[in-house]
């Protein structure tokens, strides 16, 4: 079944914003490429959040993480969301309707995760890990783009709301958007203990970055629905020219306030007690996890210490 009989957006009443539909390749995509220019400008510091988890190189970065975009609808290739919508091109137009549990296609995205696409190594980022350790750094990061609505999808076995021509679309259009992603890796440290734990660390706030670049790319104004067939990397560039602009839905980064002494915050203190003091003298800007436990007697101070 042909990548371009999928549907991922549909007008809805929406009187402009392009076509009656928006086939499931680019929608997947004008997320990906939001995604892009949200590394490349660190939106939300996604790229210092990238840069911890070892992609220095920018350009790397921002391809490896419109690459994991281009995962987060993957369950709407099910057919018991397909068959949501009908039009003559589009693959469930002519089919009856069939009944289906009702499961989320952030769920279903990571069911087909899970049940088809971990055994499609094809489809993995190149690395000097094995196949076996690279399907689990991907698992790593399939809840993270599947889960793309806020939270991270079930773990629920396979379903029938999958054909096996279901299966192998999204199998073709993962591997045909593979190719314009050359940087893409995954790194070995993504498989160690260190590196696992400053993933789950990081995890939440990169989803929720893939939650704002899902909702800026389904945004019809600056992406207006699209079912013109075409090669997928034309449309790549196009996506990107328009994810340029649609980035300024972002609002600029807030400043923030250098520390001028405590006497700032609190004018009524004119000198600090001995917990104040070391509070003052704590270095709270290295890297990791810190935790400071303030304890002390009846009116020292604790809560402007803290």
């Amino acid at each position: 079944m042909s990548i371009y009989h999928y549907w991922g957006k549909s007008r809805q009443g929406e009187p402009d914003g392009g076509d009656d539909y928006h086939l499931l390749c680019w929608h997947s995509l004008d997320v990906a490429a939001v995604g892009y220019w949200m590394v490349i400008n660190n939106i939300y510091f996604i790229d210092h959040y990238l840069k911890k988890l070892g992609l220095q190189d920018k350009e790397q970065a921002a391809q490896f993480f419109a690459w994991i975009l281009c995962w987060h609808d993957i369950g709407k290739f099910a057919h018991s969301f397909q068959q949501l919508y009908r039009h003559e091109a589009l693959n469930a137009f002519n089919e009856p309707a069939r009944h289906y549990e009702k499961i989320a296609h952030t769920t279903l995205g990571y069911v087909l995760w899970n049940s088809w696409l971990s055994e499609c190594p094809e489809l993995f980022p190149p690395s000097s890990l094995s196949v076996r350790k690279s399907k689990r750094v991907m698992a790593l990061w399939m809840p993270v783009t599947t889960g793309h609505h806020g939270r991270p999808p079930e773990a629920i076995q396979e379903l029938d709301h999958f054909r096996q021509q279901d299966k192998d679309a999204a199998r073709d259009f993962l591997l045909r958007i593979k190719a314009l992603f050359p940087l893409i890796t995954l790194p070995e440290a993504w498989d160690e203990d260190e590196g696992i734990d400053q993933f789950q660390q990081l995890s939440w706030f990169i989803s929720a970055a893939v939650v704002l670049a899902d909702w800026v790319g389904s945004a019809s104004r600056y992406f207006p629905r699209t079912a013109e067939k075409m090669p997928v990397d034309i449309y790549w560039q196009q996506a990107l020219t328009k994810a340029q602009t649609a980035i300024t839905l972002f609002p600029s980064a807030a400043n923030v306030s250098a520390f001028t002494g405590i006497e700032t915050l609190f004018p009524f203190i004119q000198h600090p007690t001995p917990l104040q003091q070391k509070a003052l003298e704590l270095d709270i800007n290295v890297d990791g996890a810190q935790l400071f436990i303030l304890e002390d007697v009846t009116g020292a101070g604790k809560t402007e210490a803290a």
